[in-house]
């Protein structure tokens, strides 16, 4: 892609705005959407996506990605979907594991918004974004019909089930940091 006259070279150079629309118009090369599904940044994908990287890394990895967009010829509205496609590519390969990452929050980001759920649910599927806080509603389970029947692994019914020893664990004065990374 052919950087337009007076195209920022660097985030530093980004404003807030120019910032934002950078990093919609790649979360759209991500998922841009189709008949009832948005395209990413209109679910608010690239919003939720910058505070994630922020909070995992702090600014650095946000400015990392605006600078490897940058890098790679920036991303415009008018740019051809071929060259649009390049500038991902290009990111891509240029540094792998921020890609990586930034894709999967990406994606966990898009199907957790509202207006995908939505889109989900009037396909008649169930589909929570957070299911972790309720669940799903489940039908109570039956032996006679839930057990495997395909011979591998095995069932333990719920009155042969025995709480697990975890004194040795220390949980009381230890605690978890950074996703259990660090101990």
């Amino acid at each position: 892609m052919n950087r337009p006259e007076g195209f920022p070279r660097n985030h530093a150079d980004l404003s807030p705005l120019d910032g934002a629309r950078l990093l919609a118009i790649f979360v759209d090369e991500l998922i841009p959407g189709a008949e009832n599904w948005p395209p990413a940044s209109m679910a608010g994908v690239h919003g939720i996506v910058a505070m994630r990287i922020c909070d995992a890394s702090g600014q650095g990895d946000l400015s990392d990605l605006l600078d490897a967009i940058l890098a790679a010829g920036g991303l415009t509205e008018s740019g051809s979907p071929e060259e649009r496609a390049s500038v991902v590519a290009k990111v891509e390969t240029a540094n792998n594991a921020l890609f990586e990452r930034v894709r999967a929050a990406v994606f966990l980001a898009y199907y957790e918004t509202p207006f995908v759920t939505q889109a989900i649910r009037r396909l008649g599927r169930p589909y929570a974004s957070r299911p972790h806080i309720a669940g799903y509603t489940m039908r109570p389970f039956d032996p006679a019909r839930d057990t495997p029947g395909h011979n591998r692994g095995f069932y333990v019914s719920t009155n042969d089930v025995r709480p697990v020893d975890t004194s040795g664990l220390n949980l009381d004065r230890t605690h978890t940091e950074r996703w259990g990374i660090e101990r």
